[in-house]
């Protein structure tokens, strides 16, 4: 294994060398051998006191697998309190234990259950059986798969408290971020054979929640569609403005509509997913003024605000090209 990597990394150099000389672009191969890791750094938590931090977790699944590893994000309060905002697809909770173990974190003040969509909560089981938990938010959408149940046994197991949200709820975490749920409604009104074709109906009330610290701002998205997305435009308007947005439905055009981007404005967008859901979706974002970042490219994201409008953004990989400008 030694001599392979030895060798690859020779060829890499002879190949960056040789395209070089001849005026030609680095194959991307050779790009991919030099890549620099940066998940240290991610990871790194020395420098969060006094500051709001999300980190979006780079998740992969199985060779194979048709699944969509979905969404996880763990945020820590300038107190030092974590939240774990979803847990990505079932084989994903391990991926998601282990980032949290290397910062060496064994319990976890708060976590999230934005929907009951398998790519969201699917891990989440995993994490309830490994780490303490003091309480779990979710909505009180109910959702009859195999996945959900166990991720409501393994909160049961964790002996977590289960506090339902739904919009118009407020909550502090830590001691200086205010958290404002904006979405679902209350009362939820099922369909006669629900939830068969009820993807859109399970999206649509997905826990909306904006932190707000001092004067920063977080918005993350859930997977709501467009649809319900312009109605929280008519009952929120500028309160939704954020700097940072965890774009919904993994950065896909059913979702992040040029009026939801204009309304939010925000200073930097991450979507989660296995690959680049929508060029569209993300050239919005870029037309519109945000840095967006994928995980599928950049890996984790670590995005911190200060409370006073101060941004800043650490991605484990750099890009290797720039189709994405």
């Amino acid at each position: 294994m030694r001599l392979y990597s030895g060798f690859k990394r020779a060829v890499s150099a002879l190949a960056i060398a040789v395209a070089l000389l001849a005026g030609s672009a680095v194959p991307s191969f050779a790009q991919e051998a030099l890549r620099v890791d940066r998940l240290g750094s991610v990871l790194d938590a020395s420098g969060d006191a006094g500051k709001l931090v999300a980190r979006f977790w780079k998740l992969s699944l199985p060779g194979g697998s048709d699944e969509k590893s979905g969404d996880s994000a763990l945020l820590v309060s300038p107190e030092g309190k974590t939240m774990l905002i979803d847990g990505g697809a079932p084989s994903c909770g391990s991926q998601v234990s282990a980032y949290l173990r290397a910062m060496g974190l064994d319990a976890i003040d708060v976590v999230v259950a934005s929907h009951p969509h398998v790519d969201h909560i699917g891990g989440l089981a995993a994490v309830l059986r490994e780490f303490r938990v003091g309480v779990v938010y979710m909505s009180r959408l109910e959702y009859p798969t195999r996945a959900f149940a166990d991720f409501l046994a393994a909160a049961g197991e964790n002996n977590a408290r289960i506090v339902y949200l739904e919009a118009g709820d407020t909550f502090y975490f830590g001691g200086s971020v205010e958290v404002t749920v904006l979405n679902p409604e209350p009362g939820i009104t099922y369909y006669d054979g629900y939830p068969a074709n009820g993807t859109q109906f399970v999206n649509d009330r997905s826990l909306v929640m904006r932190f707000a610290y001092g004067s920063s701002s977080m918005l993350f998205m859930g997977d709501v569609y467009s649809s319900r997305e312009l109605d929280l435009i008519g009952s929120f308007g500028d309160a939704l403005r954020s700097d940072v947005m965890k774009a919904g439905h993994h950065g896909s055009d059913t979702s992040s509509s040029k009026s939801l981007i204009r309304a939010v404005s925000p200073r930097v967008a991450v979507m989660m997913h296995d690959n680049l859901a929508s060029m569209s979706v993300y050239r919005n974002y870029r037309k519109a003024g945000s840095e967006a970042f994928v995980t599928c490219i950049d890996g984790c994201v670590k995005v911190s605000v200060d409370g006073s409008g101060g941004v800043s953004v650490v991605t484990q990989f750099d890009r290797n090209s720039d189709f994405l400008e």
